[in-house]
């Protein structure tokens, strides 16, 4: 172990001290400081504060002469040698020295409460903002011993928030604490436990020579935060805890309160042994979200931790914070030790707030949806003009119910169906209904049109099944007027029997995997089957096996999810459409179930955080987030297939014709037993940066166009080609969790004669 503590020597001694001290005074490399007679006139001025007296006045003589009795100022006081900087200082006797150090703590802190602070041991783990806490307490001389534990060493990325010397690199923490408390005041107590509190010495720091008074935890491990309570709660001993955000204060009184829960029972929950295993900051955001209160830090703090292991390591810390942070401890731990009635419990000092201008506070903007008068399609098919067909037949109940199941379990973009069926006089219509299908990057329809042209498959595959001949008018032109239909259909018999489509009984086997997992290799006749649904038609599949190039196209696609969620329309729609619980996923039967994505308990505290705007707009700023984008990336990577599918046309026709080759596409995965993962914003995203609006940055523009070519050139296609979707494959186990959908009464509506 390193030295830290003074060795001190009696001015007045026996022949062996003095040979040290002489000895110690001969060597040239030893700085002496010898200051005794300037601390001998204050100490005088103390305890004659109503006389005015210089160095040369009379009553000062006096006062000296009585005082010294005789002797020189040699024989008087200790010779104090502080090994780590060879430095040899002459100060008053232990008693004097306190007298004159504390007298301008009079009278907040009186004489007889001074004296009972100097009996005081106080332990503080975690040296960072603990430092400032230990200095300022040492300063004060609140305690008569100190423990200091902490493993960690000064490193240069410190020195934003810890005040100490570019000499102390590489130097273990609470040594350097206990070198600079003795530098100021050698006569305190200081033990120092280097290795941190471990399961060996966390008796002795606790009770060696009897119990602490006091504990001050502001250590990283979060096992040892845990630890550390539990054995200060057995020992009755409070606990003071600053988190240099907000100020943000905990006071747990055990002393009082012997059976008062943990961290005032908010890890009552929680592991320790897990706790233990937590090597990385990202792994401990969960955990210490949970402890600190996620909801009641600053909007800084929240974003930064979005940020951890992105564009910053661990979580940041401002001197000023700690600073205040370490006072604020201070101030409250003297209460306590004097035996004052404080409270536990968690406060807040938000000093941030002070003399801020909250009328400066920046506006969002965000994009005007065009005024959309609510459809009542119940009224709606009162009035439409059902004209019947020569041939035309009505289907049965048992039919009608076959053919609606199956239509309305057709996927379509972040689940948000957006459908209405109406069925009248034998005749099927189908609308968009806009106010379902809204999202305010999908400003050209093109989501909702994959998703109708899905339903316009299932609609075609489900009447095969039936044995019944489909008639179809389709109107793209009415894609984005919720009432005008987008198809009409009717029904015939046929003259011969119709051949069942052969992708009928995945209709209802197929489903959309979010998990991010291991895959099973796929076989290469799979993937020729993916690239033969582009031969006969308009549009185009690239299969992207190889490693390299998918990885370059996932981190592309992980750019995108990154512009989608921190614009702050993007964020709102992202919002909006997950269902963050079981109980909403039930309630409202559509949107993305975040249970069907295997997030890590990182990955949802940051899906948790991400829900406030300001805490994203921060983001924006700061043009970060690319932690939004890991799970795309993260999920391109695991999967064996990349599959991007492009045309050259981007007429309303063309998209409703995408989405239903995608759907059959689809359904072949599944007769496959492949799994598949939509990623939609590759067709929206680029084309918003087409347009002129101000709710997008010219940052984001660029970055978007940027994107769009980026891929155009990996994937080597036609410089006006037009995307219609990405997907990820992959082959292995479904989703635990599916997709729920809204109730049939709310999608279609059926005529009564």
């Amino acid at each position: 172990m390193q030295e830290y503590k003074a060795h001190i020597f009696p001015a007045r001694s026996d022949e062996s001290s003095h040979d040290r001290l002489d000895e110690l005074r001969q060597m040239p490399n030893v700085q002496i400081s010898d200051t005794i007679e300037m601390q001998v006139f204050e100490l005088l001025k103390c305890r004659n504060p109503k006389l005015k007296i210089s160095k040369t006045s009379k009553i000062y003589q006096q006062l000296l002469e009585d005082y010294l009795q005789g002797n020189s100022y040699d024989s008087i006081g200790n010779w104090v040698f502080f090994p780590w900087n060879n430095n040899l200082v002459h100060i008053l006797c232990e008693s004097e020295f306190i007298e004159v150090r504390t007298n301008r703590n009079k009278y907040k802190i009186t004489h007889e409460q001074q004296v009972l602070l100097s009996t005081k041991k106080v332990g503080v783990i975690g040296l960072s903002v603990g430092k400032t806490v230990a200095i300022t307490m040492a300063m004060e001389r609140m305690f008569g011993e100190i423990r200091l534990a902490d493993f960690d060493e000064i490193e240069l990325s410190n020195l934003n928030r810890i005040r100490t010397s570019l000499i102390n690199m590489a130097t273990n923490k609470s040594i350097i604490v206990a070198r600079e408390i003795a530098e100021f005041d050698p006569y305190l107590k200081t033990v120092v436990y280097e290795d941190g509190i471990t399961e060996e010495n966390i008796d002795d720091f606790f009770s060696l020579d009897g119990n602490l008074d006091m504990l001050v935890e502001e250590c990283d491990g979060l096992d040892i935060k845990i630890i550390a309570r539990q054995k200060a709660k057995s020992l009755g001993i409070p606990v003071v805890m600053e988190t240099n955000d907000r100020a943000m204060l905990d006071i747990e009184r055990f002393d009082l309160e012997p059976e008062r829960p943990i961290l005032h029972g908010l890890v009552e929950n929680l592991d320790v042994e897990t706790l233990k295993t937590l090597k990385t900051n990202e792994d401990k955001v969960p955990y210490m979200l949970k402890m600190i209160g996620i909801d009641d830090t600053s909007v800084s703090l929240r974003a930064s931790m979005l940020e951890i292991e992105q564009s910053i390591s661990t979580w940041p810390q401002l001197a000023s914070s700690v600073v205040t942070g370490g006072g604020l401890v201070a101030s409250i731990s003297r209460r306590i030790l004097l035996g004052e009635n404080v409270l536990s419990g968690r406060y807040y000092s938000d000093f941030e707030t002070v003399a801020s201008d909250t009328s400066s506070k920046s506006q969002i903007t965000y994009h005007k949806d065009a005024v959309i008068t609510p459809i009542d399609y119940k009224k709606l098919i009162e009035s439409v003009d059902v004209p019947s067909h020569p041939g035309q037949i009505e289907l049965s109940e048992s039919q009608l119910k076959q053919l609606v199941d199956d239509i309305l379990i057709a996927p379509s973009a972040a689940n948000n169906q957006p459908w209405t069926w109406l069925y009248k006089n034998g005749q099927l219509f189908l609308y968009h209904n806009t106010s379902r299908g809204k999202s305010y990057w999908d400003q050209e329809h093109i989501a909702a049109a994959l998703s109708l042209g899905c339903a316009l498959e299932n609609l075609k595959i489900s009447s095969t099944a039936l044995g019944v001949k489909l008639h179809s008018i389709i109107k793209p032109n009415n894609l984005g007027i919720p009432d005008k239909p987008i198809g009409h259909f009717w029904f015939e018999q046929p003259k011969s029997p119709i051949v069942r489509d052969e992708l009928f009984p995945y209709l209802t086997t197929r489903r959309t995997n979010r998990l991010n997992i291991e895959s099973h290799p796929i076989e290469n006749q799979d993937f020729e089957t993916i690239r033969r649904y582009g031969d006969s038609s308009p549009f185009k599949f690239i299969v992207i096996e190889e490693n390299d190039l998918k990885s370059k196209i996932g981190e592309l696609l992980g750019q995108l999810e990154q512009i989608r969620l921190v614009n702050p329309n993007g964020h709102r729609d992202f919002v909006n459409e997950v269902r963050w619980s079981k109980e909403e996923a039930r309630a409202k039967r559509d949107g993305i179930d975040i249970n069907t994505i295997n997030l890590t308990a990182t990955e949802h505290a940051g899906f948790t955080i991400s829900k406030n705007s300001e805490v994203v707009q921060k983001l924006r700023q700061w043009k970060g987030g690319s932690g939004f984008g890991d799970i795309i990336t993260k999920g391109i990577d695991l999967s064996p297939g990349l599959v991007i599918m492009y045309g050259d046309s981007f007429e309303n026709s063309t998209k409703l014709k995408a989405g239903q080759l995608f759907e059959r596409l689809w359904l072949t995965l599944t007769k496959l037993k492949l799994e598949m993962h939509p990623l939609t914003s590759i067709a929206v995203l680029p084309n918003v940066a087409k347009m002129e609006s101000s709710t997008i940055s010219d940052y984001e523009r660029n970055k978007l166009n940027q994107i769009n070519d980026s891929l155009i050139q990996l994937l080597k296609i036609p410089a006006n080609s037009r995307f219609f979707m990405a997907f990820r494959l992959f082959k292995g186990e479904n989703s635990p969790v599916t997709a729920l959908r809204l109730d049939k009464t709310s999608c279609f509506y059926q005529h009564s004669k």
